[in-house]
């Protein structure tokens, strides 16, 4: 058989649980060789809406957090090649000849992916591996090949991470975020004093 990689790309703006949740399982249940973690340069459909944290703050958060999962590798591949992020060109560099590339998202992502640059012809080039709770109706993308990955919920987003530490009284971290950001990370994020009030 070909080769089968996926890519598991994102703002990680922080990482957090829910993150390397998504990580171990696709692993798990994808039959892959490579899962590459690639932090976005400019996310330009968020970048338009909010500030974004500096591209090398979140890829070494990124670092810290998939670490010690298996059969990972974070890149920094759309940092080193700089200005908007398109998922097409990082497929087209990271696809090695023959191999399957998987996209591995969320469902609001993949609900989005019709708008991204190029679709039509990112859609001929990947599978989409979108992680979602068991027992909810299997997500597919009229013209993309898709696969479920299941995943038990966790409640966790980076948006909420950010407001809690972004309104947290004083400098005290408060409960909620250290049982969604690896250890690791919230340490980086305390001596960078990142998102602070």
């Amino acid at each position: 058989m070909p080769p089968r990689q996926a890519i598991f790309g994102g703002t990680f703006d922080p990482p957090h649980a829910g993150h390397v949740a998504a990580a171990i399982c696709a692993r798990e249940q994808l039959d892959i060789d490579m899962l590459h973690i690639v932090v976005a340069n400019d996310p330009w459909q968020k970048s338009a809406e909010r500030v974004v944290t500096p591209a090398h703050h979140r890829l070494a958060m990124a670092r810290l957090a998939f670490r010690d999962v298996a059969g990972t590798a974070v890149s920094d591949l759309e940092i080193r090649r700089g200005g908007p992020t398109y998922t097409i060109d990082t497929v087209a560099q990271l696809t090695q000849p023959g191999a399957e590339t998987v996209l591995v998202m969320g469902p609001a992502a993949a609900s989005g992916v019709t708008t991204w640059h190029r679709a039509a012809e990112l859609a001929e080039r990947v599978t989409l591996a979108v992680v979602q709770p068991p027992g909810e109706p299997p997500i597919h993308v009229e013209g993309w090949r898709t696969e479920i990955v299941l995943m038990e919920p966790v409640e966790a987003s980076a948006t909420f991470v950010r407001e809690l530490l972004t309104h947290r009284a004083h400098q005290e971290i408060p409960p909620q975020v250290v049982q969604l950001v690896p250890p690791a990370v919230m340490s980086y994020i305390v001596e960078c004093r990142l998102y602070s009030p």
